[in-house]
């Protein structure tokens, strides 16, 4: 049963085309950034469910390690992005 492990990968796939569309649209659009870390997010949680109930299979490391290589890549590259989420989080609570 790899439930968990293969949606973990298919929401933190889903996170990244988000980010991919927004880089590729001129300016910034902040719901697309929202819905990928969204699915980002839930992608990680995902998988921290697939290891709690000991799926077979090593997806759900895959899936964790995309994740921080994902989020060192953005803050290596686009530290505005982070701080722009961040300040827009800040707004909305």
């Amino acid at each position: 049963m790899k439930r968990f492990s293969i949606s973990s990968i298919v929401f933190i796939f889903l996170g990244i085309l988000f980010f991919i569309l927004n880089w590729l649209i001129e300016g910034y659009i902040e719901p697309i950034v929202l819905t990928g870390v969204i699915f980002i997010l839930f992608g990680v949680v995902l998988s921290f469910i697939a290891i709690a109930k000991r799926e077979k299979g090593s997806v759900k490391y895959i899936s964790i390690a995309t994740f921080f290589i994902l989020l060192f890549l953005v803050i290596w590259f686009e530290p505005f992005q982070v701080l722009r989420m961040m300040t827009w989080f800040k707004n909305i609570i």
